[in-house]
């Protein structure tokens, strides 16, 4: 159980309540907050395959499956067979992916810039290293309680 006056409760409310706003923000993009992070992905890397998405985003192989077939069928990515390994199919990013990734993006700095309303740049960059020191942390201990790929797939 979480204290109401504890962090737990405080980074649980704050996680709510960005997940909402941002849901909110993204909605007007047409597609749902989960598939961002596969979008934005491409985006840093055309061509990758579903295998290197789910690797890369620690997400289950089928879980990327869903998502390419929903984008696909939506219009934002597009598949090519590899031009040395027909076996191997890459996913591209289309025109209206491109598009729609730079309006979610600034949804996101405007969600971003409400989140940090009256934070001085040096309380950001404080916060922001207590967010890295905090994932480093669970990264850690996820890594060493047995095999972390398969504890991923399992969370």
């Amino acid at each position: 159980m979480e204290k109401e006056d504890s962090i737990q409760a405080r980074v649980v409310k704050l996680t709510h309540l960005y997940f909402r706003n941002t849901f909110c923000l993204l909605s007007e993009t047409g597609i749902h907050p989960k598939q961002m992070p596969l979008l934005m992905q491409l985006s840093r890397k055309e061509g990758m395959s579903q295998k290197e998405i789910s690797e890369n985003l620690h997400i289950s192989a089928p879980t990327v499956a869903v998502s390419m077939k929903r984008l696909e069928k939506s219009g934002l990515i597009e598949r090519k067979s590899d031009e040395q390994d027909q076996r191997r199919i890459r996913i591209y990013l289309t025109e209206r992916g491109r598009e729609l990734i730079e309006k979610a993006q600034r949804q996101v700095e405007k969600s971003e810039k409400i989140i940090f309303k009256g934070f001085s740049e040096s309380e950001r960059c404080l916060m922001k290293r207590f967010f890295d020191q905090m994932i480093a942390n669970l990264e850690a201990e996820n890594n060493l309680e047995g095999d972390s790929q398969q504890r991923r797939t399992l969370c």
